[in-house]
């Protein structure tokens, strides 16, 4: 391909992306700050947590692996996640970007 060179910029082959390395730090911060989170979670809420978002389960798969029904399942995870956010806010941190 030729390209004029008046018109040509090396800015223009060049992939950018939103994300640089101290935002892929800080994420990986939040991520393990999370895991840390759900290990104080009850069995049961950590359980439909993991299973959800670290295994990518639907709710009625986690309702089949754990013999429940899936508004179980949902409310143990509606649980979960209020107990997360007390824990946040008990513990004073900041997980956000």
């Amino acid at each position: 391909m030729v390209r004029d060179t008046e018109d040509y910029s090396v800015m223009d082959s060049l992939k950018l992306t939103d994300e640089n390395i101290e935002d892929r730090i800080i994420t990986s911060q939040i991520h393990d700050t999370i895991r840390q989170l759900v290990d104080f979670l009850p069995l049961d809420q950590r359980e439909v947590v993991v299973m959800r978002h670290f295994a990518d389960m639907s709710f009625k798969e986690i309702a089949e692996c754990t013999n429940v029904s899936i508004n179980t399942s949902l409310g143990r995870m509606r649980y979960a996640l209020i107990n997360l956010r007390k824990l946040i806010k008990e513990k004073q941190l900041v997980l956000a970007k």
